[in-house]
């Protein structure tokens, strides 16, 4: 290989233009032109010069039987014996530097850096803490315990990304704040006598001089050598950068879902355009997002890629999307202003319907959707039945029913969901919007009221069951008692092997429990009464507290 295509390799692998490298070694851009397409070679100095600034031997810049420029220049800066040298070159230095150095002067050096690494360590434990607890966020649909684990991990992985980082941080300022002010110091005189008497040699030609000087200025920018960090900074850099990748990586994936979730957004808003203006705002918003989306994600992939960015239209383009974002949001607040909110129970499409079930014994009735009941005492009612009546919107809902045992009471559950007609949903939903209004029950699945009607035995019979469940709050009118339910009345902590009768008012052993597992039982006050707190926990049975909450929220669904 020429060395003119040589030279064509190591300045684009450096992001220089023609320009810029002539710049760099004081020559036309015409001269680089000639040299990249073998016209002519540069003059000795110059390739000095060019080796210097690209990092490689003259031998594999101007030798033709060379055809791996990049692959020799990778072999020299991985060289192993390179690092080590380079290592002990900065201990022998630094152990010059103190030995030459006044007392305070090398304490102030000790006090300053003990500041920067102070300083470091606040900033990683911030960093690291953060950045663990967003990814691991990430996994959460895995469980409590997965993502504490990938914490840790990745807790301990950025730990060490940073402490590299550190290093390399405190070496490289150490180096340019006292090495290189120590070495220039040193041979500052000789350098200041051979300058002088360079300058007073060629005082008679002030055209030499001026050219003599820009290339002593061109020498001292290439050959600033004090300010490159060490081999063994470089390794460490390159540890870094890997790591880096890879996390970018990993953010780059999770971004492709966003994107991919904005997509769908900005393609429903579209089809809904003709609905509503407020969809011109959110598709000129969600277009703007997938427009950041997508730089966002280039960013990584280049950044993973080691490529060079268009820093011009990538800012172009983020501050055109921003406004853009901005116009969308607008329009959508000023179409909310029109919207007219009903409330859940201020539907005109409410009805009741009446289902009546037999009494049994411990009976009691709960619904999900609701946490207040009517209790209306009915004398003419047999003693053998109960009527409720659940209120819910008859076009867009259904009720399902059914009959359970928990905690060893007889459980009528009752709760609304939609219907499986969706069309009739989404009818009403665009003609909620054509109408610039918003009903919140054509929203939510749940029933809007439950009303209980009984003989007065029967319904104090029915509270008293609830009663011995939850803590509730009685308010009674007339006829007419509202009943508003809270929190359970028994919390068990840790109850694997445990369940409750409430009918009885105790804790029941399961056959597989272990024989040294006991609940402690403790009476406890709230806003709305006394509750039972039943205590289950052992120091090795401790992390079934999790399990047993994942458990409890299951049922309670």
């Amino acid at each position: 290989m020429k060395f003119g295509d040589k030279l064509i390799i190591l300045r684009k692998k450096n992001g220089l233009s023609q320009e810029e490298l002539a710049d760099k070694l004081g020559v036309s851009r015409q001269s680089v032109s000639k040299w990249e397409s073998n016209n002519t070679y540069p003059e000795t100095d110059k390739i000095v010069q060019i080796c210097n600034l690209f990092d490689c031997s003259m031998d594999d810049l101007i030798n033709d039987k060379v055809t791996d420029v990049e692959g020799s220049l990778r072999k020299n800066k991985n060289n192993i014996n390179e690092v080590w040298d380079s290592l002990l070159e900065f201990i022998t230095k630094s152990i010059n530097m103190f030995s030459h150095m006044k007392f305070t002067t090398g304490l102030k050096c000790v006090i300053e850096m003990f500041i920067i690494a102070f300083l470091l360590w606040l900033v990683g434990l911030a960093v690291c803490g953060i950045s663990s607890n967003i990814i691991a966020n990430l996994f959460s649909f895995f469980g409590t315990r997965t993502t504490s684990i990938i914490e840790n991990v990745l807790s301990g992985i950025f730990n060490i990304l940073w402490f590299v980082i550190a290093v390399i941080t405190l070496v490289h300022t150490f180096k340019i704040r006292y090495l290189n002010y120590y070495e220039d110091s040193d041979n500052n005189i000789g350098n200041t006598d051979s300058k002088n008497k360079y300058k007073n040699n060629n005082d008679k030609d002030d055209k030499n001089n001026n050219k003599n000087m820009n290339a002593e200025r061109e020498e001292k920018n290439i050959q600033n050598e004090k300010n490159r960090p060490f081999a063994f900074l470089s390794i460490l850099s390159k540890i870094v950068l890997f790591f880096l990748k890879f996390i970018v990586f990993w953010i780059a994936f999770s971004s492709i879902f966003v994107l991919i979730g904005l997509v769908i957004g900005f393609v429903i808003s579209l089809a809904f355009i003709p609905t509503n203006i407020i969809f011109v705002g959110s598709t000129l918003a969600l277009g703007s997002g997938v427009s950041i989306a997508v730089l966002f994600l280039l960013l990584c992939i280049y950044f993973i890629m080691s490529r060079k960015v268009n820093v011009k239209a990538f800012i172009i383009t983020f501050i055109s999307s921003l406004i853009i974002f901005g116009v969308g949001i607008g329009i959508c607040c000023l179409s909310i202003k029109n919207f007219d909110i009903i409330e859940k129970n201020e539907s005109k499409n409410l009805t009741g319907e009446k289902i009546t079930i037999p009494v049994q014994d411990d009976l009691t009735i709960l619904s999900r959707d609701l946490y207040e009941y009517n209790y209306v005492i009915d004398d003419t009612l047999a003693d053998d039945s109960i009527e409720i009546e659940a209120l819910y919107n008859h076009d867009i809902k259904q009720i399902d029913t059914k009959l359970v045992e928990e905690n060893k009471m007889n459980i009528y559950k009752i709760h609304g969901d939609f219907n499986t007609d969706y069309k009739e949903n989404y009818k009403l939903f665009i003609e909620d919007l054509k109408n610039n209004k918003i009903d919140l029950d054509h929203l939510d699945s749940s029933i809007n009221g439950l009303t209980i009607r009984a003989n007065s035995k029967n319904i104090n019979k029915l509270i008293s069951n609830l009663e011995k469940v939850y803590l509730l709050e009685k308010v009674n009118n007339g006829n007419t008692i509202k009943v508003i339910r809270h929190r359970y009345k028994v919390e068990i902590i840790n109850g694997r092997f445990v369940e409750y009768d409430a009918r009885k008012d105790e804790l029941i052993y399961k056959e597989n429990a272990p024989k040294d597992y006991k609940c402690s039982r403790t009476v406890r006050k709230d806003t709305w009464g006394e509750f039972i707190q039943y205590d289950c926990t052992s120091p090795d049975e401790y992390y079934d507290y999790e399990v047993y909450n994942d458990e409890f929220e299951e049922d309670y669904d």
